[in-house]
Formats: structure tokens, C-alpha cells, sequence
């Protein structure tokens, strides 16, 4: 499970694909989105994740100023726009394209998915058979997803450049606690 650890031999030298959900992730208020992008690649070079990095963020760009569209379009992220309003879209897409991506990509590679989202769970676990996953998550995640994560940061920390959470810091949403009736 999760952890705070450096990479593993093998996932030191290769590539990582950064997937944005930035519908459940938006770049938070007074961040420069100038940083981002070298935010997120400070922070994984701090854990040995040390070749070609690309980030693809996803979500209505019309709700972005324009800005900090060309910011980050300046600083390497590709934006990909998915209109709001139709259900999971943005959620679809990424998926549709990690999927692609590991066809074009063979293992080894990195996979860092900032969302929270547990839709992506199940492709996760499934990806995580051959590649190495990373999650960058908002306070609280679905269990499934951030089980299936060699590393987790919270994404206030990935934006800073910061370090992953010690495995003792993960915090669990209420859906993965077990209540058992007291004896």
C-alpha cells in the first residue's frame, strides 16, 4: 500500500505520465500555475522519479481563466478540455487515454493520477500489475484508490514540490472505515 518511500530501482529511469483530474483537483487559489508543472516534477525528482515527465489535465477549461490556460499550456501541461455537464466525462476521458497511453508505453513506466475519484480505482489495481502508481489526492480518497498507490501525496503538497504522505498519515473517508457494533 501507500507509503512515503523513494522508487524502486526499476521506476527510477523511466517515464512517468502525470494524469490531472482537475475537476476534483483544481489548481486552488493565490497557486501560480507558472509552478505547477515544475511543482510536480520537483516532487517526484525528490523520490528518484528522474526522466521525461508530461502532465495531461483534464476538465472544463472554460472555467479556467485564460491566464492561467497559457500558463500552463507554457509550462508543458497539455489541457484537454471536456465540456461540464455530462456526467463522469472528464473521468472517461482520462481513463480512455492512461489505457492508450500503457498500449504505446510499455512497463516499465510511472502513473501519477492527482484525483480522488474512485472511479479510476478499478483500472488502478489493473495497471498496477505492470506499472508503478502514484496518487496525488484532495483530503480525502476513495480506500480503493489510494490502495492501489505505491506513493501518496495530497495534491496541496504535490503543488508545493513537497514530499508523499508516511503511510501513518493517509487519511481514509468514512466509506472504508468497518463500524463494528460495541461488545
Amino acid at each position: 500500500m501507500a507509503g512515503g518511500g523513494g522508487a524502486e530501482a526499476q521506476y527510477v529511469n523511466v517515464k512517468t505520465s502525470v494524469w490531472w483530474d482537475m475537476e476534483n483537483c483544481a489548481v486552488p487559489r493565490g497557486c501560480d500555475p507558472h509552478a505547477i508543472a515544475q511543482n510536480i516534477s520537483s516532487a517526484l525528482a525528490r523520490m528518484n522519479y528522474c526522466v521525461a515527465v508530461s502532465i495531461s489535465a483534464y476538465g472544463d477549461t472554460h472555467g479556467i481563466i485564460s491566464a492561467a490556460q497559457e500558463a500552463l499550456s507554457s509550462t508543458g501541461v497539455a489541457l484537454n478540455h471536456v465540456p461540464a455537464g455530462v456526467k463522469d466525462a472528464s473521468d472517461k476521458k482520462i481513463l480512455v487515454d492512461m489505457l492508450f497511453w500503457a498500449v504505446d508505453n510499455p512497463a516499465p513506466a510511472n502513473y501519477l493520477l492527482i484525483s480522488g475519484d474512485r472511479d479510476f480505482s478499478n483500472a488502478l489495481h489493473q495497471l498496477r500489475m505492470r506499472y508503478n502508481i502514484l496518487l496525488a489526492q484532495p483530503k480525502t480518497a476513495s480506500a480503493p484508490l489510494v490502495a492501489a498507490a505505491k506513493s501518496v501525496w495530497l495534491w496541496t503538497s504535490l503543488l508545493a514540490g513537497g514530499r508523499p504522505l508516511a503511510a501513518g498519515e493517509l487519511q481514509q473517508p468514512m466509506e472504508s472505515q468497518l463500524l463494528l457494533p460495541k461488545l
